[in-house]
């Protein structure tokens, strides 16, 4: 299907994105789903941006956003990653969902490069030829031209494509790549239809929300993430690979402990104490939790310092040792 120019190109590519991996360190390795999700479609990416004039950064965002990078049912089941309907003409396998109020029919693909070739087809459709008068390296110009284009409802989704591409440094996929491919007209395909429809309250869902991607953040040499509306310990523990319990000790939590907006999460163990601040002083309604959470020191830890139960409460203008 693909003429491939160097035979070498694997190599190269693997290469060229490796720096990517040594950046970060540890985030990555909470991050290992993501990360292991772009690189084995990171090099059909890149072709189709050679062949067809797709941004890889574009094509793996949105395969990682709509799919759960892999772990969606529907990747799962069908190798389905961009929630392509079957229509009237499809004659192949289908991934059929019904709920109370409606039947859904996904087509089921023999392996996912058929899916991502289905992609390529859908956004070669009239609907979307204003984008390919854009740069290919325009990653923020096509993420808002596929929503002003009609191809999501929702109205934060160049936001979460551009996310994506910038935490993972996807647009380093977008130059500079070894030639691997020949540009060539592809037909496009106007009976595919997708959805990125979120499909709830089913044992088997379909597709699964990704509005609970997270940005990581690095304080106190500690990797954490923010909560935000409506999340969930176990959605932030599955994105990072994590278990429930292990996130919850993390934070010296336990189950059914309430979880809001703006909270600090942290996506490793805690120190014993605080690498550069020696003491605090205590506000009305903190607490040795929300200190233990606000200078990344375990919870155990910061009591046994300052000789108190962990459910002890502080008196406000009281100097609680950190280090």
């Amino acid at each position: 299907m693909y003429k491939f120019l160097n035979i070498n190109a694997k190599l190269v590519i693997c290469v060229a994105f490796f720096s990517f991996f040594s950046e970060f360190g540890c985030a990555q390795r909470l991050q290992s789903t993501y990360l292991n999700y772009i690189e084995q479609y990171k090099e059909i990416a890149v072709r189709h941006q050679q062949e067809y004039g797709i941004p890889a950064s574009i094509t793996l965002a949105q395969g990682l956003l709509e799919s759960r990078a892999g772990r969606s049912y529907l990747a799962q089941r069908g190798n389905n990653h961009f929630g392509i309907k079957c229509h009237s003409s499809w004659q192949g396998a289908r991934v059929e969902f019904n709920d109370t109020s409606r039947h859904v029919c996904y087509r089921q693909y023999g392996n996912a490069e058929e899916s991502f070739m289905d992609h390529a087809k859908f956004l070669k459709g009239k609907r979307y030829k204003s984008l390919y008068s854009l740069k290919v390296t325009d990653y923020k110009g096509w993420a808002q031209g596929l929503k002003d284009c009609g191809y999501a409802e929702d109205p934060a989704y160049p936001q979460k494509l551009v996310s994506l591409i910038e935490q993972y440094e996807l647009f380093k996929l977008d130059s500079n790549q070894p030639q691997v491919a020949h540009h060539e007209n592809l037909k496009p395909d106007e009976s595919i239809g997708h959805s990125t429809v979120v499909v709830d309250g089913a044992k088997n869902a379909v597709l699964r929300s990704a509005d609970g991607l997270h940005k990581i953040h690095r304080k106190w040499k500690l990797h954490y993430v923010k909560a935000g509306e409506g999340d969930s310990y176990e959605a932030i523990a599955g994105e990072f690979d994590l278990s429930q319990e292990e996130l919850l000790s993390f934070n010296d939590l336990q189950h059914g402990q309430a979880l809001e907006p703006g909270m600090v999460v942290f996506l490793e163990r805690k120190a014993l104490r605080c690498v550069s601040k020696r003491t605090h002083k205590v506000r009305a309604g903190e607490t040795l939790w929300i200190l233990s959470q606000k200078y990344g020191i375990r919870l155990k830890s910061l009591a046994g310092m300052n000789h108190l139960h962990v459910d002890a409460e502080l008196e406000p203008g009281m100097r609680l040792q950190l280090q």
